[in-house]
C-alpha cells in the first residue's frame, strides 16, 4: 500500500508546473556586470503573474521605500541587486503556494509568510557567514523553496489526515517530518528536492532543501545548513510552521558548522525575521 502511495506522489512531480524561464532568464540578466534594467523589465513584464506580485511585494514595508512604486523600472532604481533577485524568487513562489495545505494545517498565508521570512533570516545569515553574493542568492532561492514538496504531498497528508492526527496525538514529541515517514514513507524534503532537480535548479540547492530536516545532512553543506536554520528560526517565531511548529530546536551541531557562537547572532535574526514579516503580512494577509 505504501509502495503504492510513494508512486502515486512522484508521478503528481510531473503534474506541477515547472519553475517559469521568465525568472531564469531575469536571474541571468542579473548575473551581468553591468544590468540591463530595461530588458530585465522586459523580461519580467512578460509574465503578468510576476510582474502583479513584484510589485505587492516590493510596495510592502518591509522594503521601506520613499514611495509607491507603481512601474518595475522604478522599483529597480530603488533596489539593490540581491533585493531584485530576492523579490523575483518569492514572486514566482507566491503562484505556487496559493491553496490552503490542509493536511499540514497551513493557509496560504501562513506557508507564504513562512517561506518569505525563511529567505529573509536566511540572507542575514548569509551574508554574517561571509558568503559572496552569487552563493547569497543561491542561499535565498533553497530558502523560499525548501517547502516547496508540501504542495505535492498535502494531497497524501489530506488523505491520510485521520492517521496523521492519531499518530500526532500520541507522539506529541514528534515533528511532521516523522510522521510523514511513518505514514507515508517519505517527507517533504525529499519530495521537493526531487521536483527542483526536474526542473533543472543546480545540485547544491536540491541538495539544501532535501536536507533541512535532516540532522545529518544539514550539516554536508554550508547552504544546507543556513536553510536549515533559517527555517527552525521560522519556526520557533511561530511563523506558518504548521501543525508542529515548536517541536524544532537549534542544535548545537548547527551553530557551530557555521561558526555562530554565543546567543547575540540568534535573537538578531529572529528579531529581523519577525519585524519584517510583520511588515509584510500588512501588505499580503
Amino acid at each position: 500500500m505504501k509502495r503504492q502511495i510513494l508512486e502515486r506522489i512522484f508521478d503528481k512531480v510531473d503534474t506541477i508546473p515547472t519553475f517559469p524561464k521568465v525568472a531564469f532568464q531575469a536571474l541571468e540578466l542579473l548575473k551581468k556586470e553591468d544590468v540591463d534594467f530595461r530588458e530585465l523589465e522586459r523580461v519580467i513584464k512578460s509574465d503578468p503573474g510576476i510582474t502583479a506580485n513584484f510589485l505587492k511585494i516590493v510596495n510592502s514595508p518591509a522594503f521601506g521605500l520613499p514611495q509607491k512604486i507603481d512601474s518595475l523600472f522604478k522599483a529597480f532604481m530603488f533596489l539593490g541587486l540581491n533585493q531584485i533577485k530576492f523579490i523575483v524568487v518569492a514572486s514566482v513562489a507566491k503562484k505556487y503556494f496559493s491553496k490552503d495545505l490542509i493536511g499540514y494545517g497551513l493557509s496560504v498565508e501562513d506557508i507564504w509568510i513562512h517561506s518569505l521570512t525563511c529567505g529573509i533570516i536566511a540572507e542575514e545569515i548569509a551574508f554574517d557567514v561571509g558568503f559572496p553574493p552569487q552563493k547569497i542568492e543561491t542561499v535565498y532561492i533553497a530558502s523560499i523553496l525548501h517547502d516547496i514538496g508540501k504542495i505535492v504531498l498535502d494531497l497524501y497528508t489530506k488523505l491520510e489526515i485521520k492517521e496523521f492526527q492519531k499518530i500526532a496525538k500520541e507522539r506529541m514529541d514528534w515533528d511532521f517530518i516523522q510522521v510523514e515517514w511513518l505514514v507515508l514513507g517519505v517527507d517533504h524534503g525529499l519530495v521537493g528536492a526531487h521536483l527542483l532537480e526536474k526542473w533543472e535548479f543546480p545540485k547544491y540547492i536540491s541538495f539544501a532543501v532535501r536536507a533541512h530536516h535532516d540532522s545529518d545532512l544539514m550539516l554536508q553543506s554550508d547552504i544546507a545548513s543556513i536553510v536549515a536554520l533559517s527555517n527552525i528560526l521560522t519556526n520557533t517565531l511561530g511563523i506558518g510552521g504548521g501543525v508542529d511548529v515548536f517541536n524544532y530546536k537549534v542544535s548545537e551541531n548547527l551553530l557551530r558548522n557555521l561558526n555562530i557562537t554565543g546567543p547575540e547572532k540568534i535573537y538578531k535574526y529572529l528579531k529581523s525575521g519577525l519585524y519584517k514579516s510583520l511588515l509584510i503580512q500588512r501588505e499580503f494577509v
